[in-house]
């Protein structure tokens, strides 16, 4: 089972602040004499981009591959070149974004216009002659289209099948407009347990080109030395509108190593370093009900600005925290803690109350006491703030954190991080104040969750603080899986080793988080990098609460059906939020076992993990049922008949013994 978050859900987890629209693609270059077509990379391309000076060649057939991100990155001048992702990559707030569709209408100027007539923000300016379409991957990218209606722009065959898969035409004079399309795309569907949030998600401003596209060299210095041709593989990369204040990033992931992931995978011992980032403008006019603070609307008394940051069980804050305020070209200006200084930082032990009083940070409670937060409270003193020149500015607050072994706490993705965001001008246009920005965050981990009950006649009610580990078999059953793939007993694990162990939170939720399935394969598959493990652990049962039976017995199998799935794969497939899950069918519970049909037949409540049921129950026998499989027998308890019984029997002793005294006195 895989499931998706927009971060930044896909949620897909919660969305991203998303960036401004990126420049809208021209076509119409001048077309030179043909000359002798060379590598790309001769004139500053790649080669994949398949740049060839000259006239056009109309027998090839070009190629689009567009690539979707969720950033916070104003929009750069684009080239068509896949070169355009080296100046993305300067920004680590790029999430792939999956399921978006975007439809490519190959269209003419209407009757009595020209090309230069032609509006891609106004589908009236043009007519679509044909329509194609394709949805984003994993790494948010589409590089196969597929026939589209022209009217609905609905696909018009199964996009699953590649075999129905289309190419560009060959030849001049063909003009595309790129159309990101909504109602299609998965992302935003209501069965989309993390879909994202259309609220704070404005689609990227359409485009105009010709394919192949015009373009000169990348290279040239001056005008002079330029050279006309055509890119045959032209790529985009479309930018969205941002339109929320606040947003939480994954910037990376380190292993126990320190060495960069190259795809967000996660195990316990990594490191994962986070931003918060909060925009502030220093425009100096106060223009009230606008939803954005501005420095001239700064109070000073420390309820300026509110930002908190909740991690579940299977995060830990590493070091400390760095608040700086930052802008593009000007020196980060760092902020210091302290009630006399800029800022002041706690740590609240449950979801702590907004800047306006009836409203929380986060809208869900934590189902478990084993969260943190961390609250910082903006801004005591305005000195730095306002001495900081540049129009519009962020605040930005960054931090690593360790992966633990402790299941997670929060009851989605696994290694989960959520932040929220509350400010003065946090309002309407009638002056309302707004529920707090919130962002969620995960990475790509593997989790097992399932419920822990009780028994029928508490209508399967919740079994919080049951207690979980993996073991390797059952001839080592004190021996629990590690973060490095190992099995130790407690108290012998070596340095920087950690054990996993989940424990069921008040709604009964078990939920591992951040097992090391991501290992190395096989010596003659190793170029491909790290593959996803079938693992087949067994369950263990280690703590059970108080008149509760412990079922006493391992549990088989805990095997994952992705083995042999590289990272790249796995977040190609899935996307950069995507948990993986095992497969529940094989991890028998036996007479433990409940269905969900069972569960919610009985009168319980089903139990959720990723916003969706779980597939599996764990339920539990009371110390005095007597119908519990493996139970001791009952040593008491049997009521009267027993006391009938031996008083019975002491009566009956009584009788023998005086019947023998009184035959002796008669002999």
């Amino acid at each position: 089972m895989h499931m998706q978050r927009d971060n930044e859900g896909i949620r897909l987890p919660k969305l991203l602040g998303l960036a401004v629209a990126g420049a809208t693609l021209l076509a119409g270059m001048v077309v030179l004499p043909a000359t002798q077509a060379s590598a790309a990379t001769d004139y500053g391309y790649n080669a994949e981009d398949d740049f060839r000076p000259g006239a056009l060649q109309t027998d090839v057939h070009p190629q689009l591959t567009v690539t979707k991100y969720l950033s916070l990155a104003q929009g750069y001048s684009p080239t068509g070149s896949s070169k355009d992702m080296e100046k993305l990559n300067a920004n680590a707030d790029l999430v792939p974004a999956k399921g978006i569709a975007f439809n490519v209408r190959q269209v003419t100027p209407k009757e009595g216009q020209t090309l230069a007539d032609i509006d891609a923000k106004d589908d009236t300016t043009y007519i679509v002659q044909k329509n194609y379409i394709g949805v984003t991957d994993g790494q948010g990218v589409i590089n196969t289209w597929y026939p589209a209606d022209n009217a609905s722009n609905a696909p018009t065959v199964d996009i699953s099948d590649t075999s129905k898969a289309v190419s560009f035409p060959a030849g001049a004079n063909y003009w595309y407009v790129l159309v990101e399309n909504r109602e299609q795309s998965p992302a935003f569907k209501a069965d989309n347990p993390n879909k994202l949030d259309s609220h704070k998600y404005q689609n990227a401003a359409p485009s105009f080109f010709g394919l192949p596209y015009a373009a000169t060299s990348l290279d040239a210095t001056d005008t002079a030395s330029q050279v006309q041709g055509y890119i045959y593989h032209l790529h985009l990369y479309p930018k969205n509108m941002n339109i929320t204040q606040f947003s939480k990033t994954v910037q990376s992931v380190k292993d126990s190593q320190n060495n960069v992931k190259p795809q967000r995978t996660a195990v316990a011992g990594d490191t994962i370093s986070y931003k918060l980032t909060q925009k502030l403008y220093n425009t100096g006019v106060q223009t009230p009900k606008d939803g954005m603070l501005d420095v001239s609307e700064l109070h000073g008394d420390g309820k300026d600005l509110r930002i908190v940051d909740r991690m579940s069980s299977s995060l830990k804050l590493k070091g400390e925290f760095k608040v700086v305020l930052h802008a593009d070209g000007v020196k980060d200006l760092p902020l210091a803690e302290g009630a006399t200084a800029d800022y002041t930082e706690s740590q609240p032990t449950s979801n702590p109350d907004a800047l306006f009083a009836g409203k929380k940070m986060f809208a869900n409670e934590a189902p478990s006491s084993n969260v943190s937060y961390y609250q910082f409270d903006f801004f005591n003193t305005l000195t730095k703030v306002k001495s900081f020149t540049p129009k519009a500015f962020l605040l930005v607050i960054t931090y690593d954190a360790t992966v633990t072994g402790d299941g997670d706490s929060t009851g989605t993705d696994g290694v989960a991080n959520d932040a929220a965001s509350d400010f003065t001008e946090n309002v309407d246009g009638e002056g309302n104040h707004q529920d707090p920005i919130r962002e969620h965050t995960n990475v790509i981990n593997a989790v097992l969750a399932f419920g822990a009950v009780q028994n029928e006649k508490t209508k399967f009610a919740a079994l919080p603080d049951t207690e979980f580990r993996l073991i390797k078999s059952e001839a080592e059953p004190d021996a629990y899986l590690a973060s490095d793939g190992n099995f130790y007993a407690e108290g012998k694990v070596p340095d920087g080793v950690q054990l996993y162990k989940a424990t069921a939170n008040k709604n009964g939720l078990v939920a591992f988080a951040a097992l090391p399935v991501f290992g190395t394969p096989a010596p003659a598959a190793r170029d491909a990098g790290k593959t996803v493990q079938a693992g087949n652990w067994l369950l263990k049962e280690t703590k059970t609460p108080k008149d509760w039976r412990n079922p006493g017995i391992p549990f088989h199998t805990v095997t994952f059906g992705d083995a042999g799935k590289t990272e790249e794969q796995v977040a190609q497939e899935y996307g950069p939020h995507a948990t993986i899950q095992p497969d529940y069918a094989k991890l028998g519970f036996g007479k433990f076992g409940r269905t969900p049909q069972q569960i919610t037949d009985g009168g319980g409540t089903a139990i959720q993990f990723n916003n969706v049921p779980v597939q599996t129950y764990l339920a539990h026998y009371a110390t005095s049922d007597g119908d519990a499989p493996l139970a001791l027998p009952l040593t008491g308890g049997r009521g009267i008949l027993l006391l009938l019984v031996v008083g019975a029997l002491i009566m009956g002793g009584a009788l023998y013994a005086r019947n023998r005294r009184n035959n002796a006195a008669r002999a």
